[in-house]
């Protein structure tokens, strides 16, 4: 007869990961979404209905925490901004679809990253993300160019697809997501035809 081991070993292993996924859900909601800088273990095992020993047990710490929901956080955000190297309307389309959805978000911990160490380290990251964001989407244009070249153009391309941009064309300026959009187009097209 054979053991019912290796099956019960799996589901184990599969109900461990839904659990380390459902805190992380709902540690980066609590973070990015309603502004908890520092939610507490006991709200963050509550929420996604486990204890907080459980939630220990997965993450070690607070820290533990906070890194590894930052980095499941970028690595959807980097997901959703993917785009293949050159596909510039298409990378600028998703861009802009991702700061819809987050940016608001994004601003609002940006304005706390001096005051909360857990702000900057998603700030950090996320700055991180934008930069290799830019390398990869455009790589073409990047190619050949001198050490000194490249960084100006990554800076400038950096610099017309942030989030602050994003934020004065929609929030401060009142343009619609496609407007935005389109000027964002229009300044990233300028830096690509040269910036000396």
């Amino acid at each position: 007869m054979k053991s019912r081991r290796p099956y019960a070993q799996v589901a184990r292993a599969e109900e461990t990961a839904k659990t380390r996924e459902a805190l992380l859900e709902v540690a980066v909601r609590l973070f990015r979404d309603e502004g908890e800088l520092a939610p507490s273990l006991e709200r963050v095992a509550e929420l996604a209905g486990v204890s907080k020993r459980t939630l220990l047990r997965h993450f070690g710490s607070k820290d533990g925490l906070t890194d590894a929901a930052v980095a499941f956080g970028q690595a959807r955000v980097a997901a959703q901004r993917a785009a293949p190297p050159g596909d510039v309307p298409r990378a600028l389309r998703r861009l802009v679809a991702h700061y819809e959805e987050l940016g608001d978000s994004v601003m609002r911990l940006l304005a706390a990253e001096e005051r909360h160490a857990a702000a900057r380290r998603v700030t950090d990251g996320g700055k991180a993300l934008h930069r290799r964001w830019v390398e990869e989407v455009f790589a073409p244009d990047l190619a050949g160019r001198h050490r000194s070249d490249r960084e100006l153009h990554v800076a400038a391309l950096a610099s017309v697809t942030d989030v602050y941009l994003w934020s004065l064309l929609r929030r401060r300026y009142g343009l619609s997501s496609e407007k935005t959009r389109h000027v964002m187009s229009a300044l990233v097209e300028r830096v690509r035809q040269g910036v000396s």
